[in-house]
């Protein structure tokens, strides 16, 4: 999808596409190095990303277990009781991450003072019940990293491709055009000065 662009065909104009063309190849060679280190980054999010859902995923099977075995032992309004007094409050802080440029939000696990109780299989539970929010809140800030990080690659992928297929090419066919048609101007320009001249001679 190459054509040319509407100018003036004149020196100046051509000057001024040169410039336009050497700044858009010095831009499009930034952006693809910066396409290339956001696919780096997004690669490691996915792996990062990956990693914690495995251990979400762990964590819950293994307190699914422990509750159903201190169900068993406390029953099921004990277990209720139990869990509810011996709740460890947490509270996640959110901010904002910069990562080459794109703005994602982060949050930072704080933890709240609590009374302890002592009750056999809880203080293992309650362990594991905190760590399962700490990963569910890891993966979620690891997940919306890669959602900004995916949407800013495409954004810049297709600049990539709008420089590369579009307006490089177009100002390609542009210079081209224009300098065919000084040469022609003055090839023109030549033939009329020999004409001229022979007439000249001729008078002579």
């Amino acid at each position: 999808m190459s054509s040319i662009l509407r100018v003036r065909p004149t020196k100046i104009e051509l000057i001024r596409l040169k410039r336009r063309k050497a700044l858009a190849e010095k831009v499009h060679r930034i952006l693809r190095e910066r396409l290339t280190i956001l696919v780096n980054e997004f690669l490691v999010r996915v792996r990062e990303a990956y990693n914690l859902r495995r251990t979400v995923n762990d964590l819950i099977f293994n307190l699914y277990n422990d509750s159903v075995m201190l169900n068993s032992v406390y029953g099921e309004y004990g277990f209720q009781y139990l869990r509810s007094i011996t709740v460890k409050e947490l509270r996640a802080v959110i901010g904002v991450e910069n990562i080459m440029g794109v703005k994602t939000h982060s949050a930072v696990v704080k933890h709240s003072k609590t009374i302890e109780y002592v009750y056999p299989g809880f203080d293992s539970f309650r362990e594991e019940a905190r760590k399962l929010i700490e990963a569910i809140i890891e993966l979620g800030r690891a997940e919306q990293a890669l959602m900004a990080l995916g949407r800013e690659i495409e954004r810049t992928k297709r600049k990539v491709n709008a420089l590369k297929y579009i307006i490089i090419p177009r100002l390609d066919n542009t210079i081209r055009y224009l300098n065919m048609k000084f040469e022609e101007r003055e090839r023109e320009e030549k033939a009329r000065l020999k004409r001229i001249k022979s007439i000249l001679e001729k008078r002579r």
